[in-house]
């Protein structure tokens, strides 16, 4: 199996995802029951409205066929930084767009969130900040 994170080239500028790749580490959060065996990959949309998501993917799933993995055993999950409003950005506006694209090129297992910090969730429990849906 392999998670591949997708994080926001604009917030990718100033966060360093550090936190992400620690929560899958540790299996927290959104990663919590994934198996010790699962490797994991980050890249970015490609930047507004995600149109260079297509070659990444593109890519990825020709990688996939010469290593003989089927897509299926890939679960994608948008970052925090993309699918909820956070201290970087609100929700990406082109977060359907970029959910087409997956499902499109034979992604179909989607996970919405990576970290999200105790400040973050306060705001959302406060109804400050909202969840993509």
């Amino acid at each position: 199996m392999l998670v591949v994170i997708i994080q926001c080239e604009d917030v990718v500028k100033r966060c360093s995802g550090f936190l992400c790749m620690r929560d899958f580490f540790d299996r927290a959060g959104k990663f919590a029951g994934y198996p010790d065996n699962v490797r994991y990959m980050s890249i970015t949309c490609g930047g507004c409205c995600g149109n260079l998501l297509t070659p990444k993917l593109e890519n990825l799933g020709m990688r996939l066929r010469k290593d003989n993995l089927s897509k299926d055993n890939v679960v994608i999950h948008f970052a925090s930084c993309v699918c909820s409003d956070n201290a970087h950005r609100q929700p990406c506006p082109f977060m359907n767009r970029m959910k087409t694209l997956l499902e499109r090129k034979g992604f179909t297992n989607i996970v919405l969130g990576t970290h999200i910090s105790q400040k973050a969730q306060a705001k959302r429990d406060a109804g400050i900040y909202r969840q993509w849906e």
